[in-house]
Protein backbone atom coordinates (compact mmCIF):
# COMPACT_ATOMS: atom_id res chain seq x y z
CA UNK A 1 0.00 0.00 0.00
CA UNK A 2 1.62 3.49 -1.00
CA UNK A 3 0.33 5.80 1.14
CA UNK A 4 1.41 10.05 1.03
CA UNK A 5 2.82 12.20 3.70
CA UNK A 6 -0.64 12.58 5.02
CA UNK A 7 -1.12 8.88 5.17
CA UNK A 8 -3.72 8.87 2.70
CA UNK A 9 -3.57 6.46 0.08
CA UNK A 10 -2.00 7.62 -3.15
CA UNK A 11 -3.55 7.14 -6.30
CA UNK A 12 -2.60 4.49 -8.67
CA UNK A 13 -0.98 6.63 -11.22
CA UNK A 14 0.35 8.98 -8.42
CA UNK A 15 1.89 5.22 -6.48
CA UNK A 16 3.38 4.45 -9.93
CA UNK A 17 5.60 8.00 -10.67
CA UNK A 18 9.20 7.82 -9.88
CA UNK A 19 9.59 10.98 -8.12
CA UNK A 20 13.41 10.79 -7.53
CA UNK A 21 13.63 10.89 -11.82
CA UNK A 22 13.03 14.48 -13.07
CA UNK A 23 9.96 14.32 -15.33
CA UNK A 24 10.12 15.54 -19.38
CA UNK A 25 8.57 19.19 -18.56
CA UNK A 26 10.85 19.23 -15.45
CA UNK A 27 13.77 18.80 -18.04
CA UNK A 28 12.80 21.17 -20.19
CA UNK A 29 11.89 23.82 -17.40
CA UNK A 30 16.05 23.54 -16.78
CA UNK A 31 17.31 23.45 -20.20
CA UNK A 32 14.85 26.77 -20.44
CA UNK A 33 16.90 28.37 -17.18
CA UNK A 34 19.98 27.17 -18.90
CA UNK A 35 19.31 28.49 -21.65
CA UNK A 36 18.52 32.09 -20.52
CA UNK A 37 21.24 32.35 -18.22
CA UNK A 38 24.05 31.50 -21.06
CA UNK A 39 22.30 34.44 -23.58
CA UNK A 40 21.69 36.90 -20.38
CA UNK A 41 25.33 36.45 -19.58
CA UNK A 42 26.47 37.69 -22.70
CA UNK A 43 24.01 41.27 -23.13
CA UNK A 44 23.87 43.83 -20.69
CA UNK A 45 21.22 44.49 -17.88
CA UNK A 46 18.31 45.41 -20.08
CA UNK A 47 18.56 42.54 -22.81
CA UNK A 48 19.66 40.17 -20.15
CA UNK A 49 15.73 40.73 -19.45
CA UNK A 50 13.38 37.59 -21.11
CA UNK A 51 10.60 39.97 -21.78
CA UNK A 52 12.76 42.84 -23.27
CA UNK A 53 14.22 40.60 -25.68
CA UNK A 54 11.03 38.53 -26.79
CA UNK A 55 9.59 42.16 -27.34
CA UNK A 56 12.69 43.30 -30.08
CA UNK A 57 12.73 39.98 -31.56
CA UNK A 58 9.28 40.01 -32.18
CA UNK A 59 9.29 43.58 -33.58
CA UNK A 60 12.13 42.84 -36.07
CA UNK A 61 9.65 40.02 -37.34
CA UNK A 62 7.10 42.51 -37.70
CA UNK A 63 7.83 46.17 -37.21
CA UNK A 64 5.34 48.69 -36.41
CA UNK A 65 3.07 46.28 -34.28
CA UNK A 66 0.59 48.07 -31.31
CA UNK A 67 1.29 46.52 -27.81
CA UNK A 68 -1.78 44.65 -27.86
CA UNK A 69 -0.39 43.02 -30.67
CA UNK A 70 2.93 42.35 -29.05
CA UNK A 71 1.09 40.92 -26.04
CA UNK A 72 -0.76 38.23 -28.50
CA UNK A 73 2.61 37.58 -30.09
CA UNK A 74 4.90 37.42 -27.02
CA UNK A 75 2.71 35.86 -24.81
CA UNK A 76 3.63 38.50 -22.06
CA UNK A 77 0.99 40.39 -20.01
CA UNK A 78 0.08 43.66 -21.45
CA UNK A 79 1.53 45.55 -17.69
CA UNK A 80 4.94 43.76 -18.37
CA UNK A 81 4.59 44.78 -22.15
CA UNK A 82 3.45 48.36 -21.57
CA UNK A 83 6.54 48.90 -18.62
CA UNK A 84 9.18 47.30 -20.68
CA UNK A 85 8.06 49.93 -23.67
CA UNK A 86 8.51 52.80 -21.71
CA UNK A 87 12.59 51.17 -20.68
CA UNK A 88 13.24 50.46 -24.47
CA UNK A 89 12.32 54.15 -25.27
CA UNK A 90 13.89 55.58 -22.74
CA UNK A 91 17.07 53.67 -23.94
CA UNK A 92 16.22 54.49 -27.83
CA UNK A 93 15.67 51.24 -28.98
CA UNK A 94 12.07 51.77 -29.90
CA UNK A 95 9.79 54.82 -30.82
CA UNK A 96 6.03 54.89 -30.69
CA UNK A 97 4.13 56.47 -33.16
CA UNK A 98 0.29 57.52 -33.46
CA UNK A 99 -0.99 55.09 -36.50
CA UNK A 100 -1.45 56.83 -39.30
CA UNK A 101 -4.95 55.50 -40.20
CA UNK A 102 -6.42 55.17 -36.42
CA UNK A 103 -5.47 57.64 -34.17
CA UNK A 104 -6.08 55.89 -31.35
CA UNK A 105 -4.06 53.09 -31.98
CA UNK A 106 0.23 53.60 -31.27
CA UNK A 107 2.51 51.51 -33.44
CA UNK A 108 5.94 50.23 -32.01
CA UNK A 109 9.08 50.66 -33.99
CA UNK A 110 12.50 49.69 -33.75
CA UNK A 111 15.03 52.17 -34.13
CA UNK A 112 18.04 51.28 -35.96
CA UNK A 113 20.12 50.93 -32.41
CA UNK A 114 17.19 48.52 -31.86
CA UNK A 115 17.63 46.41 -34.71
CA UNK A 116 21.62 46.31 -34.05
CA UNK A 117 20.58 44.52 -30.59
CA UNK A 118 18.15 42.41 -32.45
CA UNK A 119 21.52 41.08 -34.27
CA UNK A 120 23.31 40.76 -31.48
CA UNK A 121 20.48 38.69 -29.84
CA UNK A 122 20.10 36.58 -32.63
CA UNK A 123 23.14 35.57 -32.75
CA UNK A 124 23.56 34.37 -29.00
CA UNK A 125 20.72 32.36 -29.17
CA UNK A 126 21.76 30.99 -32.45
CA UNK A 127 25.18 29.85 -30.74
CA UNK A 128 23.26 28.61 -28.04
CA UNK A 129 21.25 26.44 -29.95
CA UNK A 130 23.74 25.37 -32.17
CA UNK A 131 25.55 23.98 -28.35
CA UNK A 132 22.65 22.88 -27.47
CA UNK A 133 21.31 20.86 -30.50
CA UNK A 134 24.86 19.58 -31.65
CA UNK A 135 24.59 15.94 -30.64
CA UNK A 136 21.15 16.01 -32.27
CA UNK A 137 20.90 14.57 -36.18
CA UNK A 138 18.68 17.03 -38.50
CA UNK A 139 15.92 14.14 -38.13
CA UNK A 140 16.16 14.14 -34.42
CA UNK A 141 15.90 18.24 -34.67
CA UNK A 142 12.72 17.84 -36.93
CA UNK A 143 11.37 15.33 -34.36
CA UNK A 144 12.04 17.99 -31.06
CA UNK A 145 10.79 20.93 -32.85
CA UNK A 146 6.99 19.37 -33.64
CA UNK A 147 7.17 17.65 -30.27
CA UNK A 148 7.79 21.16 -28.79
CA UNK A 149 5.39 22.78 -31.49
CA UNK A 150 2.59 20.17 -29.69
CA UNK A 151 3.46 20.73 -26.77
CA UNK A 152 3.53 24.83 -26.96
CA UNK A 153 -0.15 24.34 -29.08
CA UNK A 154 -1.77 22.45 -26.15
CA UNK A 155 -0.68 24.60 -23.42
CA UNK A 156 -2.12 27.65 -25.66
CA UNK A 157 -5.02 25.79 -26.05
CA UNK A 158 -5.83 25.46 -22.57
CA UNK A 159 -4.09 29.17 -21.66
CA UNK A 160 -6.55 30.57 -24.00
CA UNK A 161 -9.93 27.95 -22.51
CA UNK A 162 -9.01 29.22 -18.99
CA UNK A 163 -8.99 33.51 -20.31
CA UNK A 164 -12.49 32.34 -21.77
CA UNK A 165 -13.86 31.03 -18.87
CA UNK A 166 -12.69 33.42 -16.27
CA UNK A 167 -10.28 30.88 -14.48
CA UNK A 168 -7.58 33.67 -14.67
CA UNK A 169 -9.52 35.98 -12.27
CA UNK A 170 -11.18 37.63 -15.45
CA UNK A 171 -14.30 37.80 -16.67
CA UNK A 172 -14.50 37.87 -20.52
Amino acid sequence: MNLNLNGNLLEKDTAEKDFRKPSPMLILNEISHLMISRISKQHDELLSQRSVRLLIMELARKDGCTQLELVNATHLKAPTVSVAMQKLEKNGIVIRRPDDYDLRATRVYLTEKGRELDNRTRETVYESEDLALASFTQEEKEIFEKLLLKIRSTLLDDQNTDTNTGKDGNSF
